[in-house]
């Protein structure tokens, strides 16, 4: 049970992430300051989704190899390290940066450079997170062959 409990939580963190993400990019292609504004303020309370999520994902993920090491629980370990020091120096600071910063109209050097930090951070925890979704798939397919 706690296998399929630690997909949902995790593949929920990945989709939440990448909704992020992707309605990012389209609101900043539309180009509509008002549209810019909703997403940025959707993003903000859609971390009270997230971040419990990244957590319940982490705690579930502990506990099903806790008794593993090396190989690919290692390199899981190694990312989630990695996704949560992402998460929480750049993708909820700068979440919250720039959710005024859209509300004020403001598109100037400070919001952009923040933007495109937001992605580039998003994009890579998009990348790690399918990487530990793989990884998690192979692991539960061994466990399949050897039980």
């Amino acid at each position: 049970m706690l296998p399929k409990i630690h997909a949902a939580f995790g593949a929920a963190a990945l989709l939440i992430i990448a909704t992020f993400w992707t309605a990012t990019i389209t609101t900043i292609v539309i180009g509509d300051k008002y549209l810019i504004s909703m997403t940025k303020n959707g993003i903000a309370w859609g971390l009270l989704a997230l971040i419990p999520m990244l957590i319940l994902t982490g705690f579930s993920g502990n506990r099903l190899g806790q008794n593993m090491r090396g190989g690919l629980i290692g390199a899981k370990q190694k990312r989630m390290k990695f996704i949560a020091f992402n998460g929480l120096i750049f993708l909820v600071p700068s979440a919250l940066i720039l959710l005024p910063l859209a509300m004020q109209g403001q598109g100037g050097a400070l919001y952009w450079t923040i933007q495109t930090l937001e992605l580039l951070a998003g994009a890579a925890n998009i990348t790690l997170l399918g990487l530990n979704m793989r990884d998690g798939l192979r692991l539960s397919r061994r466990r399949v062959l050897t039980a």
